[in-house]
């Protein structure tokens, strides 16, 4: 009888340790990044910081976060606003919308499906 209670006393320990509540998976963010916002932040940042006459930091393109293109495309933003700025100040949403043209097209354009010779 003894060996029948401590059987049983094991079972329900058992049963007790494995019915305990699962744990909830991870969540998982389906959120996506909108490379156009983002291009666009990155090119009036940098057109405002440059426009502004801050200090030359020395920055090249890649420590501020841009590919070549986006640099292109930067200082053709900048070389435009200054037109602008020669003949009175640039209308307020001027240098964001300018940006967002610009990333649009870049964002249109092919991406290689190959890198050829060269560095990766």
């Amino acid at each position: 009888m003894r060996h029948a209670l401590v059987g049983l006393a094991a079972l329900s320990l058992l049963a007790g340790c494995s019915g305990g509540p699962a744990t909830p998976p991870a969540a998982t963010s389906t959120s996506t990044v909108d490379p156009v916002a983002v291009c666009t932040n990155q090119l009036v940042y940098w057109a405002k910081d440059i426009l502004g006459n801050a200090k030359d930091t020395g920055l090249d393109y890649q420590e501020m976060g841009l590919d070549g293109d986006q640099y292109e495309a930067l200082q053709a933003l900048i070389d435009e606003a200054r037109k602008h700025q020669s003949g009175g100040a640039v209308p307020p949403d001027w240098l964001q919308e300018q940006a967002k043209a610009a990333c649009v097209k870049l964002a249109a354009k092919p991406t290689p499906t190959s890198r050829g010779n060269g560095w990766p």
